[in-house]
């Protein structure tokens, strides 16, 4: 949760990369946990992060990817009920705009750096880059990761925190109409979003 020893929040609706972004984040700038605002997936963590003046990275993905893979994760969650925490999610946000760094998935997955070369410029800080070509920085990451997995998810395919093909596969059997007002609703605010940096 987001306190007055935050030093930065990075939030966003769920499978949206956000543990991927935490842990970089957290492994190259040497961070305790309780510094960093992360993984409640609500408005109040950025709304309070811009009342106390925190740096804020707001991480997105695409609707139907973020859908497809949450209903995979929680398969009592229906497709619409996660359409609609979509939107309610972001919706709300747009107004806050210049309080934070938006970061979509592929972007934070590729070039992890440059969100966070954006947010010191935004925000005046000094945080280190997440290296690009770092090969043993990305895997002791990505070990990290699969650590937490089994922790707390006994390395379930449907909780994984990073791609593999069978969750793929999963994800791809999950039926999303994109012709709906619903779905074209979220499509229009994850374009909006992506064209704030």
């Amino acid at each position: 949760m987001v306190t007055h020893n935050t030093r930065i929040t990075i939030e966003g609706y769920p499978r949206s990369a956000n543990t991927y972004a935490v842990y970089a984040f957290k492994h190259v700038n040497q961070m305790q946990w309780n510094e960093i605002g992360h993984h409640l997936h609500v408005q109040a963590q950025v709304i309070r992060s811009i009342k106390y003046k925190i740096p804020v990275i707001l991480l997105i993905r695409h609707p139907l990817e973020a859908v497809r893979s949450l209903v995979v994760r929680h398969d009592f969650i229906p497709v619409d009920e996660a359409l609609e925490d979509y939107c309610r999610f972001y919706d709300d946000l747009y107004a806050l705009k210049n309080g934070f760094v938006v970061a979509d998935f592929d972007r934070v997955i590729k070039h992890y750096g440059e969100i966070i070369a954006l947010v010191n410029d935004k925000f005046s800080c000094s945080f280190n880059l997440y290296p690009e070509q770092d090969d043993e920085i990305h895997a002791a990451v990505l070990d990290e990761i699969d650590a937490r997995n089994k922790q707390l998810d006994k390395g379930k395919v449907t909780h994984l925190y990073r791609p593999d093909k069978n969750k793929e596969e999963l994800k791809d059997m999950v039926r999303i109409d994109k012709n709906t007002e619903l779905f074209q609703k979220a499509l229009g605010i994850y374009q909006k979003y992506t064209e704030i940096n």
